[in-house]
């Protein structure tokens, strides 16, 4: 039988695992994206061929969706954990790192799930760094300042236009 206090220290690192971005303060806890919501904002984007960078990436889902749909995908994931199953699964570019601090000069489309609090900062950054043209796609929470070129509400995607 599993003592009770190595029980509470294995639960205690899950749930520290689950929450690192939010108590870092770079990002929102961790859940999945809907990869339909996020596949239909893909294809009205027409994204094969464009770079596609995933902020706060996780284990790669939306990564592993873009490459199957002819992007370059390129993740950003702050917690060492997620980046290295990540980086194994998807097999593409994952920066370890903190997603304020990528440059993201060189991208064509930015995915972002994130809380609007993280949303609204994110949009300064995207109006400094991104190329006129660029696409941001938001699931679930709007971003602030940006033009918003489509919005599926059953769906709860943006897509906006730099």
């Amino acid at each position: 039988m599993i003592p009770l206090v190595v029980l509470a220290l294995v639960v205690a690192a899950i749930i520290l695992h689950l929450l690192w971005p939010f108590l870092a303060g770079r990002g929102g806890a961790y859940s999945t994206s809907s990869v339909s919501a996020t596949e239909w904002a893909f294809r009205r984007i027409g994204v094969a061929g464009r770079r596609v960078y995933d902020l706060g990436c996780g284990y790669g889902v939306i990564l592993a969706l873009a490459k199957r749909m002819g992007a370059v995908p390129i993740g950003v994931e702050i917690d060492p954990l997620r980046w290295l199953i990540c980086s194994l699964r998807c097999r593409c570019r994952v920066i370890l790192g903190d997603m304020f601090q990528v440059p993201l000069a060189d991208a064509d489309v930015v995915y972002i799930f994130q809380w609007p609090s993280v949303n609204a900062r994110l949009a300064e950054k995207f109006l400094s760094e991104l190329r006129p043209g660029a696409y941001v796609v938001s699931y679930m929470w709007e971003v602030p300042r940006l033009k918003l070129v489509a919005y599926e509400p059953v769906l709860k995607i943006y897509i906006y236009q730099v």
